[in-house]
């Protein structure tokens, strides 16, 4: 396990100026994967696109794959923030499960033009990074939430269950879509029939 002199630092100890660059390194990285693979994208690329100074991204982030987790992170934020948005979680807007439906298949189709997106997730749920594998555990958390407060009305326990095999079954979908094993339909497909046999009679 890393010590805590080699994790990133956290963003609450962070001045707004700080915070500012902060967010300027992990925008670039995702602006960097909409271009090319994680493996590709160098720390001095990000210092370049971001614009902040390569011992400053280090300083901020110790190993890449530690930002690639923050900026995985920071994108399902913007995500979830997008959704609530659009559809709110309105109980009244539909039965629980078409709106559980709703907010899985948008979680899936936000991968569908972003394959290098779908890959990194991937790699870094194979990690042994004591930081990644909390900061996956968190967004996990988070991401259950989301889908509690979508559908309040189903008791807590069929709800527990369901975001765990729909969780499963997204990241089973986005590997073997990444792979070629099978379509974006047929992961939408696999997404659906999961939340529909999980939710259907809650």
């Amino acid at each position: 396990m890393r010590s805590l002199a080699e994790r990133p630092l956290e963003i609450e100890a962070l001045s707004s100026t700080q915070r500012s660059r902060h967010s300027a390194v992990t925008e670039a990285v995702l602006a960097l994967l909409d271009e090319s693979a994680s493996a590709d994208i160098q720390m001095r690329e990000v210092s370049a696109r971001s614009g902040v100074a390569l011992a400053t991204v280090y300083r901020y982030f110790p190993t890449k794959e530690q930002l690639l987790a923050t900026a995985m992170v920071s994108w399902n934020l913007q995500l979830v923030g997008r959704f609530r948005q659009i559809h709110g979680v309105d109980p009244a807007a539909g039965p629980a499960v078409e709106r559980a439906l709703v907010l899985c298949l948008a979680n899936l189709r936000a991968y569908r033009h972003r394959p290098h997106h779908a890959r990194l997730e991937i790699e870094l749920h194979a990690s042994r990074d004591a930081y990644v594998i909390d900061t996956l555990e968190r967004r996990a958390a988070s991401n259950r939430t989301t889908l509690f407060q979508t559908i309040p009305e189903v008791a807590p326990e069929t709800a527990r269950v369901a975001s765990l095999a729909i969780g499963g079954t997204l990241f089973t979908a986005l590997a073997l879509w990444t792979t070629g094993r099978i379509t974006f339909a047929a992961a939408e497909a696999n997404i659906e029939d999961v939340v529909r046999l999980t939710l259907g009679g809650a």
